[in-house]
């Protein structure tokens, strides 16, 4: 049998421990948020364990024994030890490079990336916008994510979320008249792409409007300069939230 068997607890060993440096039950169970009969209950277990006294009687209170004071400060020794071999552990380091269509870096992936590094502070971050929107052929990158048809990147990637597209626009296009009231409404409105004309066209479909025409209106590389068009009152785009 391995010696390490007869160890006990180390959630008993730091109430032991917490005794010897607070001299109090009661500062003990506040430090380990515990209430003061569940330390008294962990104690009275750490005795049977060990096969020894390690505290009595003090008025209304306790205090440890001399056997019981000499082993919280070998406890003290080892609970040191422990916490100071998983501080050592070496974290994690290096570079990472995330390749991102440009309106989910500009409007989602910078706006969060912080959380990261702060939890990974030793990781150099490397975030590139993708020159396709449906590209995960970019063998530098370590992270990729595209915007494309699930069932063609089913194979080759894991799915993060559908993309809802609805039409957004600057307020000043529906407060004018005579504004925009129903889908095909947008037959006089100009029309935002994003590269091409097919998502306009498959929304104008779903939505009853087929008699809208999807070709027209101004076409752009990127997301962020479809949004900045429409926030700026020259038509209107297709987003998601």
């Amino acid at each position: 049998m391995s010696k390490f068997n007869r160890l006990p607890p180390v959630k008993a060993m730091r109430a032991l421990e917490a005794l010897d440096r607070l001299r109090s039950a009661g500062a003990v169970a506040e430090e380990m948020s515990l209430t003061r009969s569940a330390v008294s209950h962990m104690l009275r277990r750490l005795e049977d364990d060990l096969g020894f006294a390690i505290s009595e009687p003090e008025g209304r209170g306790i205090r440890l024994t001399v056997r019981g004071r000499r082993y919280a400060q070998e406890a003290r020794r080892a609970l040191d030890i422990m916490s100071r071999a998983a501080a050592d552990e070496p974290a994690l380091s290096g570079e990472l490079k995330v390749v991102a269509p440009p309106g989910f870096a500009t409007f989602w992936l910078a706006d969060r990336i912080g959380l990261f590094t702060d939890q990974f502070p030793d990781i150099s971050i490397h975030v590139a916008a993708a020159r396709v929107l449906g590209d995960i052929a970019d063998e530098t990158a370590d992270v990729q994510i595209a915007f494309g048809d699930e069932a063609q990147l089913r194979d080759q990637a894991d799915l993060l979320a559908q993309v809802a597209l609805f039409p957004v626009c600057a307020p000043s296009a529906l407060s004018a008249e005579p504004g925009l009231r129903k889908p095909s409404d947008l037959k006089r409105m100009r029309l935002l792409h994003l590269v091409t004309h097919v998502d306009w066209q498959r929304w104008l479909e779903a939505a009853g409007a087929a008699k809208v025409d999807p070709r027209g209106g101004l076409v752009f590389s990127d997301m962020p300069m479809v949004q900045m068009a429409a926030a700026s009152g020259h038509g209107v785009a297709l987003g998601d939230v």
